[in-house]
């Protein structure tokens, strides 16, 4: 498309230096501000970070617009009041604080949040509007949920609430008032009402900067491989998976070595599992590190661990990819699409003894052959670069506004 829009960016979520949704927001409007007239509507108290990050931009920069909610439901969401609700209330308010201004705009797009139970509310303002990409409609597998423990009501209640997502009133309103739905993944893109359907497209919701297509230096260790994992210590990332399939593929090499990044309320727990399993001289804990020291890890290490048992995308597979690491991931949700079987071993999950055995073969087969390694970390700096590079997703977004407008106007 070569004519510049006028684009209204919905993003309760944006705030650069984040990490994770705020930061998906955040690259959208800097990104897509290049190609086109972007105003940005989010949360007032963005409001500081935004401008001095935009100060040290090049131009163009996107236009801020800064709404939020009174300041008794603001001291309430902090005092626990949930957030779902607030942010419901806040996309409620924020469709009429920015209603004057709509005829100056070509295009809506709902960036974040990005959660497909909740995909914005901009009904009847005569504009294209364009959803996500949502996520959210993946679940669990329930045979790999053994370690849940406390967690586990909780999971099913979510679980309960995505399957039931197609009698959701309010979503089903978004879908219908929306030009195009695009969907961080096919589990997301599944969870859409058939006759929504023909509005679907996917598209990963995050990406990376680009990369060097260069030689990943070959680790001091690489006799002995190293194996890296990072993530949160909760249910649903995967520790105590990870660490049964290691125990596995140490008795095939017993010379590897995984070094387990983060921390959270499972922390305990998963500490006294590699007990159990005789892991205490084979894995090192680092605690919770900032991003930028878990891009100094990464190229320390030779290969990468991706367990997430519920995740839209994987934004820690993305840092890894660009590292130049190969992987080994389940081949199911976000991480299905970001991870192809040039960049990864992937495993589909299936029982809990099962997929781990897989996961342990996975790993002892690529620290065997130091040749695929290279092969795959290669690949998949190509595959950053091809895919998930920002300035590569927002010439696709911008195809997909050149869709919605032709979509709407027919």
């Amino acid at each position: 498309m070569a004519a510049r829009l006028k684009v209204l960016l919905s993003a309760y979520a944006c705030e650069p230096g984040r990490g994770s949704e705020p930061e998906v927001g955040w690259q959208w409007a800097i990104h897509l501000a290049r190609l086109h007239d972007v105003t940005v509507v989010t949360r007032a108290n963005n409001r500081a970070v935004i401008e001095a990050a935009l100060a040290t931009l090049p131009q163009p920069h996107p236009k801020f617009l800064y709404y939020d909610l009174p300041g008794w439901l603001i001291s309430a969401k902090k005092g626990g009041f949930p957030v779902a609700l607030y942010y419901l209330f806040w996309q409620r308010g924020v469709t009429k604080f920015v209603a004057p201004l709509l005829r100056d705009f070509d295009l809506i797009h709902h960036v974040t949040f990005n959660s497909f139970r909740q995909p914005g509310s901009w009904r009847a303002c005569g504009k294209p509007i364009v959803l996500g990409p949502l996520g959210g409609g993946q679940i669990c597998p329930w045979r790999l949920m053994g370690d849940f423990g406390l967690a586990m009501p909780g999971e099913f209640f979510r679980s309960l609430t995505v399957k039931l997502n197609a009698l959701n009133p309010l979503a089903r309103r978004s879908f219908h008032d929306a030009t195009l739905i695009l969907c961080a993944n096919e589990d997301t893109a599944a969870r859409v009402p058939g006759q929504f359907q023909s509005k679907v497209r996917t598209m990963l919701e995050t990406g990376m900067g680009a990369v060097e297509n260069k030689l990943r230096p070959a680790s001091a260790t690489a006799t002995s491989p190293r194996l890296i994992w990072v993530s949160r210590f909760v249910a649903i990332k995967g520790a105590p998976l990870v660490l049964r399939a290691f125990a596995l593929a140490l008795k095939q090499r017993p010379d590897l070595h995984l070094t387990m990044v983060g921390d959270g309320p499972d922390t305990t727990k998963v500490r006294r599992l590699a007990a159990r399993l005789g892991l205490r001289t084979n894995v090192e804990w680092t605690g919770k590190v900032p991003l930028t020291e878990v891009k100094a890890l990464l190229p320390k290490h030779d290969i990468f661990l991706f367990t997430s048992l519920r995740d839209t995308s994987g934004n820690v597979l993305l840092e890894a990819m660009a590292a130049g690491l190969p992987a080994v991931t389940l081949r199911h949700h976000g991480a299905a699409m970001i991870a192809t079987d040039e960049t990864a071993l992937r495993i589909p999950p299936t029982s809990a003894a099962e997929t781990a055995a897989c996961l342990a073969d996975a790993m002892v087969q690529l620290a065997s052959d130091p040749g695929l390694r290279a092969r795959m970390g290669e690949a998949a700096l190509r595959h950053i670069n091809e895919v998930y590079a920002w300035p590569r997703k927002a010439e696709v977004m911008n195809e997909f506004y050149a869709g919605a407008l032709a979509a709407f106007r027919a």
